[in-house]
């Protein structure tokens, strides 16, 4: 007997015309009746299975195409969604800023961040507004919860802007509170903190805020709050650590403050002023 299958199985093409041949013939001389109950015997031993196997290929093919089908409109749906997620996060956040600009007593320019410094600790970035907008060096920036920097170069339609945390920005600050002010500094680039005279009243959780000393920032713009005290390290001089009111690391919109420097409408008499030797 397995002689026979594994004869089948080798010679299949032959195996298949040679049953073909043979039903072929027996349908043609058999009897109507007999032909009726071979055909219904063929139909349930041999037809049926393969129909029922195509039938099972063909449902299987239909759903992996519908699979298919439903996992493209979901990948879809699914960006749609976060896209639309992100408008709605920059509405919410135009809208603060918007709120931010109507409440301001000076006239602000929307802008957004097109590019960063590289750096870990990046202390620029460049915005997508220059001098075809109006913008002149030194004008400072702000986003919706304070002071964000300064502009240090402009071109026609961009603008370089140094951070607040860039080490070598020495910014002009005061305790809101006492009006105690001092500069904000930095040693390694990641803990900044307010310098000031060992007397002055300074507290955790105070406002820090722009003292409008230097000519580029207005007085009262909160750069941040106070998060601990050092007045240990020397006898003249403590520190105030701060946590920015910003977060430079999500930067999108802002706003240029179109406010000159302070020191700009007296430029020539400085310049004229003549020191003795």
């Amino acid at each position: 007997m397995r002689w026979i299958i594994d004869f089948i199985i080798h010679h299949r093409n032959i195996s298949s015309l040679a049953l073909t041949v043979a039903l072929s013939g027996l349908m043609i001389t058999a009897q109507p009746a007999s032909q009726a109950n071979i055909a219904r015997y063929l139909t349930m031993t041999i037809f049926f299975p393969v129909y029922a196997t195509i039938s099972q290929v063909s449902n299987f093919t239909s759903v992996y195409s519908e699979n298919k089908r439903l996992r493209q409109e979901l990948a879809e749906t699914s960006v749609q969604l976060q896209m639309a997620r992100e408008q709605s996060s920059e509405n919410m956040r135009l809208r603060g800023l918007l709120g931010f600009a109507e409440t301001s007593l000076y006239k602000l320019l929307p802008v957004r961040v097109v590019a960063r410094d590289p750096s870990h600790h990046y202390r620029s970035v460049i915005v997508n507004g220059g001098s075809s907008q109006g913008i002149t060096v030194f004008m400072p920036l702000v986003a919706e919860h304070g002071a964000v920097g300064k502009v240090i170069q402009v071109m026609g339609n961009m603008s370089m802007v140094q951070l607040l945390r860039d080490p070598a920005n020495r910014t002009g600050a005061m305790v809101h509170r006492s009006r105690a002010s001092g500069i904000l500094q930095t040693e390694n680039g990641r803990d900044f903190f307010v310098r000031l005279r060992n007397h002055e009243d300074v507290r955790a959780g105070d406002t820090i805020t722009t003292s409008g000393l230097g000519g580029i920032y207005p007085k009262g713009l909160t750069v941040g709050y106070v998060t601990s005290i050092d007045d240990r390290s020397n006898p003249l001089f403590k520190r105030a650590y701060i946590d920015f009111s910003v977060n430079f690391d999500k930067l999108e919109e802002l706003f240029v403050m179109r406010l000159p420097p302070q020191w700009s409408a007296h430029r020539s008499e400085i310049d004229s002023i003549k020191f003795e030797r």
